[in-house]
């Protein structure tokens, strides 16, 4: 089971509602300023409930970017912890976006979002085996009429990703995909057009 850490900038982003992430794979570290010495309770008590899924971090020292460093050097930590997780930037500041394309071209999971509730509507459970999800996509194509359904990879994908919730591509669209093709559910066509085995 893949784990999601999250890495908000509280600096850049207050507005957090943590109760959406409750009973699922998350690990939260809160990033806060020298300076910011006021959090309101509501948003501690929350955190309190999440027990040791939620870590608050301090940094040390003011200045342009520092807050942005802390994070970065985090993430890195995390990611060679755990190349496999999926790593989330919460903040509007879109200086993290070189970073992010850089590390999805190592083949590392991670985005940033300027909304913490964004995460959880964009993940599929990812308890969830591959079987799994490839029966609910099955069960969702079946009850569509063979004429109406996808014919090419391009509009299956998007197909796969409209079902799971996902806002942008992920990896297990493609594994959902190639598993697909593989256990011979669908198939090509002699006009090249993507047929069903159901």
């Amino acid at each position: 089971m893949r784990s999601n850490y999250i890495l908000i900038d509280y600096e850049n982003v207050q507005n957090i509602d943590l109760t959406c992430l409750k009973e699922k794979s998350f690990y939260i570290k809160i990033f806060i300023g020298t300076n910011q010495t006021k959090i309101p309770i509501d948003l501690v008590l929350k955190s309190q409930e999440l027990g040791n899924q939620v870590e608050w971090i301090q940094i040390n020292g003011s200045g342009k970017n520092a807050l942005d460093f802390h994070i970065t050097f985090v993430l890195g930590k995390l990611v060679q912890k755990d190349p496999e997780g999926f790593f989330h930037i919460i903040s509007k500041d879109t200086g993290f976006d070189p970073l992010i394309t850089y590390l999805k071209n190592q083949k590392v999971l991670c985005n940033r979002k300027e909304d913490i509730s964004l995460i959880t509507n964009s993940l599929w459970d990812d308890k969830m085996s591959l079987e799994d999800t490839c029966k609910i996509i099955i069960q969702k194509l079946v009850s569509i009429d063979k004429k109406g359904r996808p014919k090419s990879e391009s509009t299956l994908k998007n197909y796969i990703k409209a079902q799971l919730g996902l806002r942008e591509l992920s990896p297990v669209i493609n594994e959902v995909y190639q598993s697909l093709l593989g256990s011979k559910k669908i198939y090509f066509d002699q006009a090249k057009k993507i047929d069903y085995g159901f």
